[in-house]
């Protein structure tokens, strides 16, 4: 017996050991690469010169109004007052209402199409393999396609506007949503599909009653989470002409208007958290949440 657990702890610290050197390994090879990428992106030492973080701080100063607060209040003609540094506010607030409609049709539009393709690429589901791989294969294609690029193209063909941000953003919407509905079917409970089945139910009977009911809460969840991302990627595809709070964003930068970046990133800033709430309260109710408080 004595021999028996003298050789398992000799194992056990051999393979301790091993994995110990491994971890080690992983960590010099992982700390190597982080040091050669910094010193590529120049991150302490640009050739520009100067020190980029002391830049960044320097950008931010910049970005800092020269308010004053005993003119804080006053109107937009005084210099160092609240309507002073949001001197278009009527204009940027329409633009931003611009923005979140763009990202909630374009939301919409993108969770429609990737519920159908979720049931398309779902094992249990759609039993045709070659369907399947052709559907996957596609979908990682156009998540491959960088939403900027895909928003300039657009813009070239349709003209700027919120038209070509709507349909950018729809496509990346229904890409990344797709592979997430995909495997939310995939991941239900089988027992009530094989129910339906047992009863002569077909494959809509099966989706609607044995499938839906257990994945529209992470449905919403993740129609709502993105729905978020939404509103900013709207607001930076507006640089690129696609419409949007990002053309005054364009502007402002164009014009070096560095108050003005600050002004108009609040105002997205704040629109997202204003979303974000909503979204928790609506994520709430749909999984009865809010019935248990």
């Amino acid at each position: 017996m004595s021999d028996a657990v003298a050789t398992f702890e000799q194992t056990r610290r051999r393979v301790l050991r091993r994995r110990r050197i491994e971890a080690l390994v992983g960590l010099l090879l992982f700390s190597a690469l982080l040091a050669v990428s910094l010193h590529q992106s120049q991150f302490f030492g640009a050739d520009i010169g100067g020190d980029p973080l002391g830049r960044i701080g320097e950008f931010l100063q910049r970005m800092t109004p020269d308010l004053a607060a005993e003119q804080l209040l006053e109107d937009r003609r005084t210099r160092g007052s609240l309507a002073w540094w949001y001197y278009d506010l009527p204009l940027w607030l329409h633009a931003l209402r611009q923005t979140v409609e763009m990202a909630i049709l374009a939301t919409v539009v993108g969770a429609l199409a990737a519920a159908l393709a979720g049931f398309v690429c779902a094992r249990n589901l759609m039993p045709f393999a070659p369907i399947r791989f052709i559907m996957r294969r596609t979908l990682e294609i156009i998540r491959t396609l960088p939403d900027l690029i895909v928003a300039l193209i657009l813009v070239a063909a349709f003209g700027v506007g919120p038209l070509a941000g709507v349909i950018t953003l729809a496509l990346s919407t229904f890409g990344s949503l797709s592979k997430l509905f995909a495997e939310a079917n995939e991941e239900v409970d089988a027992r009530p599909l094989e129910a339906l089945e047992a009863c002569g139910g077909g494959l809509a009977q099966k989706i609607r009653y044995g499938v839906l009911p257990q994945v529209l809460p992470q449905y919403a969840s993740y129609a709502l989470l993105r729905l978020e991302g939404n509103v900013a990627a709207a607001a930076a595809l507006g640089i690129v002409g696609a419409g949007g709070i990002g053309v005054e964003l364009q502007r402002a930068i164009t014009y070096t208007e560095f108050d003005t970046y600050l002004a108009i990133l609040l105002l997205i800033v704040g629109m997202i958290f204003l979303i974000d709430i909503a979204s928790e309260k609506i994520r709430h109710r749909l999984i009865g949440l809010e019935s248990r408080r």
